[in-house]
């Protein structure tokens, strides 16, 4: 096992940072106070899509430390399955109810490091491409 270096550094610390704001948008954590019930079936959709993002997230992690040439990819994946959740989300199809002002601040967090996320596992990718 070896500890990544450079831009794959980054890409962990990246990880770390949206796999552990992923389980603060969950009920467990405790920010999310609306009823389960009222998601919708377009919310429901958007949930397996985030919770997917999070397991390629997890898997990106571990990797990292064994098989970096498939990281950039499934960090890419990962960073782009919040998206439609947070979308859902912003123009109240996710929920009949408007989310609680904690989960609007971490969605707006998780989108920024989504985002660069995304950036830096694109970078990544063409820097071992190239």
């Amino acid at each position: 096992m070896r500890m990544p270096s450079g831009k794959s550094r980054v890409l962990l610390v990246l990880l770390v940072v949206y796999a552990i704001l992923d389980i603060l948008l969950t009920p467990p954590a405790g920010l999310e106070t609306r009823n389960p019930a009222l998601v919708t079936s377009l919310g429901a959709i958007t949930l397996g899509l985030l919770f997917t993002g999070l397991a390629l997230g997890v898997v990106s992690i571990v990797l990292l430390f064994s098989k970096p040439r498939r990281v950039p990819i499934l960090s890419i994946i990962a960073g782009i399955l919040f998206l439609p959740a947070v979308i859902a989300e912003q123009v109240g199809y996710f929920s009949s109810l408007r989310p609680p002002v904690a989960i609007e601040t971490v969605e707006i967090v998780q989108t920024l490091v989504s985002l660069i996320t995304i950036f830096v596992a694109a970078s990544n990718y063409r820097q071992r491409v190239t």
